[in-house]
């Protein structure tokens, strides 16, 4: 191969490369078709996806890799389905875009197709749709079929976070999981619920998850909340104390800056809030469900044994309902994430506010 000697894909592995991810792009959050129908033409199609290389087409361009033989850097192994956009990006500040992570992202991507599926096809989630949490593995785009007292039901879309198959060892095994993890969160409804019991069945092409519930867990006035010290700009404590509601904030504020399993002895205290930022920063619509998701499931699932309590308790237990979280910038101060949260507190009093959230570096 000369130096100037692009080896690009055939068109057979071009096809094949969009085909395996439902012709959408790879990037995570995008999920952009790249496949529609031409206007002046009712015969033809219009395609605005690329067939990216991993390790580049040429010694020029990014993460080449002079090891590799003209065949294995055509092979669709060394490929990746993208729009234009983002196949621009990757190239173009192509040192934060390793080959690793571009093999992540094409394999999460043939995952999500894989399970599209499975699964009632959808392009645009329809109107009354809702994410629905099943213990830390399992958050899926979902419609109501049924509410009750005691029995809900949802019509599975399409997972965002696990799988179907990861679901259903989840429901399996719902008798062997700890109380922390046998849970359900339904964003729409702002509520969480620990779970007596669950059933995933096919009915007329779709999946429909039952599940029956426990009673929600009351919330506690956040002005009988003790003391603390205070939280100053610096994101240190001062030598001032705050109590009640001031207090409360600082809680909510510290709960979601510990990443979930930080700390040794307490597995499930703190929040997914870093993992999820890692993951959906390019999404601030998701990644705002995914933290109101988060607040939900610690203002009700109690944490078993938490710093020795005597009664398993929540770790926000002074929140009633999280009524909308907003995330307007990916932008980071002091690592810290702004999230604004409009809540109703537990005596029934609403506030409105910014949540500064610290977000832990990913590595890997």
């Amino acid at each position: 191969m000369t130096k100037n000697n692009r080896v690009d894909f055939t068109d057979s592995t071009k096809r094949i490369l969009a085909e395996r991810v439902a012709w959408k792009c790879s990037y995570p959050g995008c999920g952009q078709p790249t496949v529609g129908p031409a206007s002046h033409d009712l015969t033809k199609s219009i395609k605005t996806g690329e067939a990216a290389h991993i390790h580049a087409a040429s010694p020029q361009g990014p993460r080449y890799n002079k090891e590799m033989s003209r065949d294995e850097i055509r092979d669709i192994r060394n490929g990746i389905w993208m729009c234009r956009h983002h196949s621009g990006l990757i190239d173009t500040d192509y040192t934060e875009y390793s080959p690793d992570t571009l093999r992540a992202w094409k394999q999460e991507a043939e995952r999500r197709a894989a399970e599209a599926l499975k699964l009632p096809a959808m392009e645009n989630f329809p109107d009354g749709s809702t994410l629905v949490q099943l213990g830390s593995q399992n958050i899926f785009h979902a419609t109501w079929e049924k509410v009750g007292p005691r029995n809900w039901s949802f019509s599975l879309i399409q997972p965002e976070v696990g799988s179907l198959n990861l679901l259903m060892d989840y429901i399996s095994s719902l008798g062997q999981l700890t109380e922390e993890d046998g849970y359900i969160v339904v964003e729409s409804q702002g509520d969480a619920r620990l779970l007596n019991d669950a059933s995933l069945e096919a009915r007329s092409g779709r999946q429909v998850l039952e599940v029956s519930i426990q009673d929600r867990i009351p919330p506690t006035d956040p002005h009988l909340f003790g003391a603390t010290f205070k939280i100053g700009d610096d994101y240190d404590f001062c030598g001032e104390v705050v109590r009640g509601v001031e207090s409360a904030k600082q809680k909510i504020m510290m709960t979601m800056g510990v990443a979930k399993g930080e700390i040794e002895r307490f597995k499930d205290v703190g929040s997914m809030a870093s993992a999820y930022f890692a993951k959906y920063s390019g999404n601030l619509g998701l990644l705002s469900r995914l933290i109101k998701m988060e607040l939900i499931r610690l203002s009700l699932v109690p944490v078993v044994g938490k710093f020795n309590q005597q009664v398993p308790q929540p770790s926000l237990h002074f929140i009633k309902r999280v009524v909308n979280v907003t995330i307007s910038s990916a932008e980071l101060s002091h690592s810290r994430l702004a999230v604004s949260v409009e809540l109703e507190w537990g005596n029934g009093d609403c506030w409105s506010g910014n949540i500064p959230v610290f977000i832990h570096e990913q590595s890997g």
